[in-house]
């Protein structure tokens, strides 16, 4: 081997080196974002556990202290509020029929009292 061959050689292992250094940054770059990604997905899977046994607890208190009998009562509650609010209006009703019959008789009154 001539002193060009070994250059040529030396100057591929060189070029083949650089690359596979190139390469193994690259890796390493994408390895310590799979870690940082894998631990952020960790750290939301405990949150959504914690919240998750915080909302059974939760509904466990709430039964515990009459929940359905609660709802019960408030769906009582806006049946009776439904029933007060149709009440009224059908009492407005009545009240603006009664001030036209009045403001009529009004009326035909003055027509009598002016003939």
């Amino acid at each position: 081997m001539t002193g060009d061959d070994e250059s040529l050689e030396l100057k591929l292992a060189r070029q083949a080196y650089a690359e596979a250094a190139a390469t193994k940054k690259a890796a390493e770059q994408d390895l310590e974002a799979a870690r940082y990604e894998r631990g952020q997905a960790d750290r939301s899977l405990r949150e959504i556990q914690t919240l998750e046994a915080s909302i059974a607890k939760r509904e466990q208190a709430l039964k515990q202290a009459g929940e359905p009998a609660f709802l019960a009562r408030m769906a009582a509650a806006d049946k009776a509020l439904a029933d007060a609010k149709k009440l009224m209006a059908d009492y407005d009703k009545e009240k603006h029929a009664a001030a036209i019959s009045l403001n009529q008789i009004n009326e035909r009154e003055k027509r009598e009292q002016a003939a």
